[in-house]
């Protein structure tokens, strides 16, 4: 049985317009797998649209859009401003 990559345990934490901090993210994906604190929080930066140090990941296809408050929810171009690659 193929276990769940840490990109993918990101994505399944969260429901579509549910908004939640860096500490309820990070706790949940901690949940789904064993990674390293660093691998998830590595690719909490590479999954960020609009986060400009992403250009380190130029490969990974990001979905999450990192509020001003510090609050992650998953992107949705109708409702997030456009982000520039």
């Amino acid at each position: 049985m193929r276990r769940e990559t840490c990109k993918e345990a990101i994505r399944n934490s969260l429901h579509q317009g549910e908004r939640v901090t860096f500490s309820e993210l990070f706790r949940r994906v901690r949940m789904r797998g064993d990674w390293t604190d660093d691998t998830i929080c590595q690719h909490l930066m590479a999954l960020v649209v609009n986060l400009p140090a992403r250009r380190h990941w130029p490969n990974m296809k990001p979905f999450l859009f990192l509020h001003e408050d510090g609050t992650y929810e998953i992107y949705d171009s109708n409702k997030h401003p456009q982000v520039k690659e």
